[in-house]
């Protein structure tokens, strides 16, 4: 894996990390330091969400200009794509607001540009079990 291949998203809190190809492979939230619900990036099986033309195609990407929102555009023969990418902030906030009161919501939008174009979309969600919390560990000696 090269990290050049990966568009980073934030929310100040947690983070994803998008493929060029349209995967999202690490998503966890709602802290940075959460358990992942998609991980493919450690495990081919640890969940992943992608949205892409079924066809062959070429992928391009930008951020939107003072934001980290990822547009990416797939380009088949039949036709283009455009899918846009965030992790979503709360209404309004500015300066040192911004991530305070994130609601920690993975936006995807999936818009048809040209011509016609069949999407190929998967949600695989990392299955996990949490243990409840037992306070702190204590020695017995």
């Amino acid at each position: 894996m090269n990290p050049g291949d990966y568009a980073l998203l934030s929310d100040c809190q947690g983070a994803a990390l998008v493929a060029r190809d349209g995967s999202i492979d690490w998503w966890c939230s709602p802290r940075f330091d959460s358990p992942s619900t998609f991980s493919r990036l450690l495990d081919p099986d640890a969940g992943h969400f992608s949205i892409r033309p079924a066809d062959t195609h070429e992928s391009q990407w930008r951020y939107i200009e003072g934001s980290m929102v990822l547009e990416t555009v797939h380009r088949s023969a039949r036709g283009a794509v455009r899918v846009t990418d965030a992790l979503a902030l709360a209404p309004g906030a500015r300066g040192h607001e911004v991530g305070v009161d994130s609601p920690h919501v993975l936006v995807r939008v999936a818009e048809g540009i040209e011509g016609e174009c069949e999407l190929d979309d998967r949600m695989r969600v990392k299955s996990r079990t949490v243990q409840p919390s037992s306070g702190p560990a204590r020695s017995t000696s």
